[in-house]
C-alpha cells in the first residue's frame, strides 16, 4: 500500500513493482561435473531447476553449472561447505576422510542390484539416521537427495566373456570395495575419476571401466571400448545427488524450503527412471558402434556372489580400523534394516511408473520431513 500511495503515475508503480519482484528473487549457484547428457545432470539437476521456478512462479531460481565451470571434480564438498556453491553434487569416495559414514556404506553397493530400491532408502537413511545427520552438520551441509547409478559393468577395450579373460587386466574401480573384487580376480585396479575414463581406456592406461553402461553414449566410451560384460557390479551411491550449503538452506522460508522437498522427491524418481532407461538404451545401440555384449559366465557371477558376503565384513573393518567409527556394526545394521523397510514398500509397484514411485518416495519420506526445523 504504501508503494502506490507515493507512486506518481502508473509507470513509476510499475518499475517500483517490478524491481520489487526482482529483489524478492532467489537464485541458488548449484554444480554438477558431468556433462549434460548424463541422467543425473539432464534430469537431476537441469530439468530440476525448471520444477523449482515454475513451482515457486519465479521466486526461487537455480543456476546450474556443468562439468567444472564452478567447481573442480574433487572440490564438490569443500565448495559446497565453503559456499562458492549453494547445492552440489557430490561422489562421497573422493573424500573418504570427511564422510566415513557415506563411504562405509558404500562398499555394500556390490550387493545391491535395483537402483531405484537403493536410491530411496539412501534418502531415507542420511534424512532420518542420526549418525548421518550429525555428519552433515559437521560438514556443515544440509542433505537433500539421494541417486543411484545404473549397475556397474565392465566396459573394456578387450574381450572380456569370462574370469580368466581378467587376469592381468588394469580396471579403473569407483570404490575400494570394487578395488578388492579386482585384485581377486587377477586384475589391477586403477583408481582415476569417471571423467578421466576415455582417456584412460584410448591410450591404454586401464583396459576396464568399471561403470554404468549408459556411459558408453553419454561419455562416448564405445568409441574407445568396444567390448561390454553385463557382469552385475551393484549401484553405486556414495555422496549425494543434492546437497546444501548449511547456511544457505538457512536463509530460506519455509515455503522455498518446502518447493525443494516437493521437487527433490518428483526429480529423485525422474532422474533414477532416466538412468535405468539410459542404459539399456545405450546397450541396445552398441552394436551399431563395434560394441559386442556379453553376459557373464558362470565364473564371474559367482565370483561377485563371493563378494557379496565379503563386501558386509569389508564395510565392518573400514568403519572399525580405517575410519575408528565408534558404532560400525550399528550404522550398518540400521542400513540394512532401511533396505528392508524400501523392500516392503516397494513390493508390487511399478519400477517404470513415475507417479506411483513418488507417490511412494512423498508420502513414506519427503512429506515427513519438516521443512521448518530440518537441517537447523
Amino acid at each position: 500500500m504504501q508503494i502506490h500511495r507515493f507512486c506518481a503515475g502508473l509507470a513509476l508503480c510499475a518499475a517500483i513493482g517490478a524491481t520489487s519482484a526482482a529483489m524478492a528473487e532467489t537464485t541458488l549457484n548449484a554444480s554438477i561435473w558431468f556433462p549434460e547428457t548424463q541422467p543425473l545432470t539432464r534430469y537431476g539437476y537441469q530439468e530440476w531447476a525448471k520444477k523449482v521456478e515454475q513451482a515457486s512462479g519465479g521466486d526461487l531460481k537455480i543456476k546450474v553449472f556443468t562439468d567444472t565451470t564452478l567447481l573442480p571434480v574433487v572440490a564438490h564438498l569443500s565448495g559446497l561447505r565453503d559456499g562458492i556453491a549453494d547445492i552440489t553434487y557430490h561422489a562421497g569416495t573422493y573424500t573418504p576422510a570427511d564422510l566415513p559414514e557415506d563411504n562405509v556404506l558404500a562398499v555394500l553397493g556390490i550387493s545391491l542390484d535395483d537402483p531405484i530400491l537403493t536410491t530411496f532408502a539412501v534418502a531415507d537413511f542420511y534424512i532420518n539416521d542420526p549418525a548421518m545427520q550429525a555428519r552433515w552438520k559437521r560438514q556443515k551441509i544440509v542433505f537433500l537427495g539421494a541417486y543411484a547409478s545404473v549397475p556397474y559393468n565392465l566396459i573394456c577395450r578387450k574381450k572380456v566373456a569370462q574370469l580368466s579373460d581378467l587376469k592381468g587386466l588394469k580396471l579403473r574401480t569407483p570404490g575400494p570395495v570394487h578395488a578388492e573384487w579386482a585384485k581377486s580376480v587377477g586384475a589391477t585396479p586403477v583408481n582415476v575419476p569417471s571423467s578421466e575414463m576415455f582417456t584412460g581406456l584410448d591410450k591404454g592406461q586401464i583396459d576396464c571401466a568399471v561403470m554404468g553402461a549408459n556411459e558408453l553414449k553419454t561419455r562416448s566410451l564405445w568409441d574407445v571400448a568396444k567390448h561390454i560384460n553385463m557382469a552385475n557390479l551393484g549401484p553405486y551411491f556414495a555422496g549425494w545427488l543434492w546437497a546444501m550449503n548449511g547456511n544457505t538452506w538457512k536463509s530460506l522460508d519455509d515455503k522455498q524450503r518446502r518447493i525443494l522437498l516437493d521437487t527433490i522427491a518428483e526429480s529423485t524418481v525422474e532422474t533414477e527412471i532416466a538412468y535405468v532407461k539410459a542404459g539399456d538404451e545405450a546397450v541396445q545401440e552398441s552394436s551399431q558402434h563395434g560394441v559386442t555384449v556379453y553376459q557373464p559366465a558362470a565364473d564371474i557371477v559367482q565370483s561377485i556372489a563371493n563378494f557379496h558376503e565379503h563386501a558386509h565384513a569389508m564395510a565392518l573393518k573400514e568403519g572399525a580400523e580405517r575410519f575408528k567409527l565408534k558404532d560400525t556394526e550399528g550404522l550398518v545394521s540400521r542400513f540394512d534394516a532401511t533396505l528392508k523397510k524400501w523392500e516392503g514398500l516397494l513390493a508390487g509397484v511399478d519400477k517404470t511408473d513415475a507417479a506411483a514411485l513418488t507417490k511412494v518416495l512423498k508420502e513414506n519420506l519427503y512429506d515427513k520431513v519438516d521443512e521448518k526445523t530440518y537441517g537447523g
